[in-house]
């Protein structure tokens, strides 16, 4: 039976919310006044919702029951049921909105005939709206968010009048379609074990939530959830994980924390414990892990299953032959070539990129070593950042590398993955982060990507700064931070052996001026300084004329003239 409850007879004068507020402060109070209510003693169920109350009972006598005393009881307390509304000893009946019968729920056809019936909307106002009579039944429809995504598409252009595409239009009507053909969906059992069919296309967390029902098995729910913007810009294989984490959240709003066997066509707990650390941030792939890995109430099978149907029929699939592991290295390498593990017989090099400020002053270095050698190092303009350096020496590293065969270690997260994994992301949407803004240093990483082509063989491995390892990998390791840093010194300490002007000019002036050099190493030196100024203002083309003037200036115009005039 399911009753309408539309009303008390008096109202609280107190109520502050007035009748804006009324229906919550109605289902609140009707709870409070339920709790108080004795069921009679045969089996049964009763739920409420606000003003609208299910009650659920195995036999007709117990319905009938449960019905007269309810009944009563809400007369005693001051509530009036509407007639019109109730439904008494059915087998199926309307509430909330869905039919519901023994053991399945379906949309009620009065929904789904008004939304058939809802002409296209010409405004954003106009589509929200229809958006929101649609998500209420997205656990009806298969690929609601695949449906719905180019419909989306129109309000992003922040115009408030909408323009309708050919994709737009045919969506909207493949969606009306699928409301009024929607099936059946089963109740709830919590005794019968759950399985879950999780898949992802074009960005969107697909799943099916089902129970068996003899040899076949019943949807329970469809999901249909969109991935954040991070997750979108993994490779096919980690937004599966993605995906099948998202869906189990779902279903565990459905499950009650029973057992749930997910079916899956990769292999994503082997890609969630390999190369989830190339893309995912510690904190998500802790959070992956403890949905997936931890939870005793999970369970993945990797299939061959790619389709709803398939799995509906009851099918347990076949072991799949996909390798996520190899497809994600060949997709989303920089270099066809390039590998994250060891070359066997190659030389071993380490980068290492340093930025420190000392006493207010920043000091940047990079240096490319051997476990034993320094190959190169040198400073870096004192505005690099550490991030920077790093990409700047094993851009180094790569350059030299031209023509050989060599593994690289490099203590930075960021630099090893630029080369292993997100050249791909950024040749499909620019050099743009998740946010749509430009990324950082993107002329080095343009640099560092070219570079990566010039070695015969190369591998790049990511090893931890200052990690207790091998002995020859820890001593090239120390030995690189150690040489970044010594590098970044190195223009200050080149700043310190400059005299400067003044300096130079009253040293010369005492040595030539006390040995009577006048006529020969001033006019020596003249021609030099000239000669050196000719030169340098060549290679400066059309601004000639300024360069000479600089170099005069730094010079500094009056002791450049009473130096000419010395001999005079």
């Amino acid at each position: 039976m399911r009753r309408g409850l539309t009303e008390l007879i008096e109202q609280p004068a107190s109520d502050s919310g007035g009748f804006k507020n009324s229906p919550t402060l109605f289902g609140e109070q009707l709870a409070k006044d339920l709790e108080s209510w004795e069921s009679p003693p045969e089996e049964g169920k009763l739920l409420q919702y606000v003003d609208d109350i299910l009650i659920a009972t195995r036999m007709k006598e117990a319905c009938v029951a449960w019905t007269v005393s309810l009944l009563n009881f809400l007369g005693l307390q001051g509530y009036r049921v509407s007639t019109k509304k109730a439904q008494v000893v059915k087998q199926k009946v309307v509430y909330l909105g869905y039919e519901i019968s023994a053991g399945q729920q379906t949309l009620g056809q009065d929904r789904k005939e008004a939304i058939s019936q809802t002409p296209r909307p010409q405004t954003v106002k106009e589509l929200r709206t229809f958006f929101g009579m649609t998500g209420w039944c997205r656990l009806w429809i298969h690929s609601y968010g695949l449906l719905v995504k180019p419909l989306y598409a129109l309000i992003t252009n922040g115009s408030r009048n909408l323009q309708w595409t050919k994709e737009a239009t045919q969506a909207f009507h493949q969606l009306k379609n699928a409301l009024m053909s929607a099936p059946a969906l089963g109740l709830l059992n919590v005794s019968k074990p759950f399985f879950l069919f999780s898949h992802e296309k074009q960005g969107i967390a697909l799943g099916i939530l089902a129970q068996d029902l003899g040899p076949y098995r019943r949807a329970v729910a469809y999901f249909s959830k969109q991935l954040d913007t991070v997750a979108k810009g993994w490779p096919g294989c980690l937004r599966a994980v993605a995906a099948v984490v998202m869906n189990i959240q779902e279903a565990h709003k459905f499950t009650l924390g029973q057992k749930i066997t997910v079916f899956v066509s990769y292999t994503v707990p082997a890609v969630l414990e390999v190369k989830s650390g190339h893309w995912l941030s510690p904190q998500r792939f802790l959070n992956y892990q403890a949905i997936m890995v931890e939870q005793d109430d999970v369970e993945i099978v990797v299939t061959n299953i790619i389709n709803p149907a398939s799995f509906l029929s009851g099918s347990q699939g076949e072991p799949v032959h996909h390798d996520c592991l190899e497809t994600i290295e060949d997709s989303y390498s920089s270099c066809p070539d390039l590998k994250d593990t060891p070359l066997d017989d190659p030389e071993t090099w380490f980068t290492d990129g340093s930025s420190y400020v000392i006493s207010g002053k920043r000091h940047a270095g990079y240096a490319v070593t051997t476990c034993r050698k320094v190959i190169e190092s040198g400073p870096l303009p004192t505005d690099t950042s550490a991030q920077k350096a790093e990409i700047i020496a094993l851009t180094r590293a790569l350059e030299i590398a031209k023509g050989k065969k060599v593994n690289i270690y490099t203590d930075s997260r960021y630099a090893f993955g630029v080369v292993h994994t997100r050249e791909a992301i950024w040749k499909e949407r620019g050099l743009l982060n998740s946010q749509g803004k430009n990324i950082k240093h993107s002329q080095e990483i343009l640099r560092l990507l070219e570079a990566v082509q010039l070695p015969e063989q190369v591998a790049t491995m990511h090893i931890k700064a200052l990690q207790k390892v091998s002995s020859e990998l820890e001593e090239g390791n120390e030995l690189t931070d150690r040489e970044a840093k010594e590098a970044a010194k190195v223009r200050e300490e080149h700043q310190k052996t400059h005299w400067g002007i003044d300096a130079l000019y009253n040293y010369l002036i005492e040595k030539i001026t006390a040995r009577n050099l006048n006529s020969t190493v001033i006019q020596d030196i003249i021609r030099g300084l000239d000669n050196m100024v000719t030169k340098a203002s060549t290679l400066q083309g059309q601004n000639e004329k300024r360069f000479n003037r600089n170099i005069r200036n730094r010079i500094g115009g009056l002791k450049w003239n009473r130096f000419r005039n010395i001999n005079e």
